[in-house]
């Protein structure tokens, strides 16, 4: 779950990757519903500690994708609307259980960041002379807890 100033809400990821010792390293892929609809693609890397190898820190560092290019209830007039991703970023602390000896259930906490823009084009005609298009950029960085919960295999 996502946690900031807007109501909380789901993102599911998946990363894949390889442990080598104490270090894990992978390609993640997500669906985030925060706010906007994005498809993050990131490299995660983590830092487990200790003997049992339990405890970790993680951050990861990806794009993200808007899959949202049309406008909801918050615009009511406009010409072109177009949304373009930005920067994603993800750091944390957590907790592996061991349910047996090739699984884990993963508890984690942490700070997540994604970016995208927003262009909007609104047609204006003056009483004189040719109409044009007037456009309006918006940038949307939304800064969020992120509790996760997952299984390691």
């Amino acid at each position: 779950f996502a946690l900031g100033q807007s109501p909380p809400d789901l993102v599911l990821e998946t990363i894949n990757g390889i442990q080598f010792s104490n270090w894990f390293t992978g390609i993640g892929v997500g669906l985030d519903n925060y706010r906007y609809k994005t498809l993050p693609l990131f490299i995660e890397g983590r830092r487990y500690f200790g003997d049992e190898k339990k405890a970790f820190v993680y951050g990861g560092l990806g794009y993200n994708f808007p899959l949202k290019n049309k406008p909801g209830k918050e615009v009511s007039f406009y010409n072109s609307y177009h949304f373009t991703g930005g920067i994603y970023t993800d750091i944390g602390i957590g907790f592996k259980l061991s349910l047996n000896k090739n699984s884990s259930f993963l508890f984690s906490l942490g700070h997540s960041y994604k970016k995208i823009q927003n262009k909007i084009g609104v047609t204006i005609c003056p009483f004189i002379g040719p109409c044009y298009m007037d456009y309006s950029k918006y940038d949307l960085g939304f800064g969020r807890m992120v509790l996760k919960a997952g299984f390691e295999f």
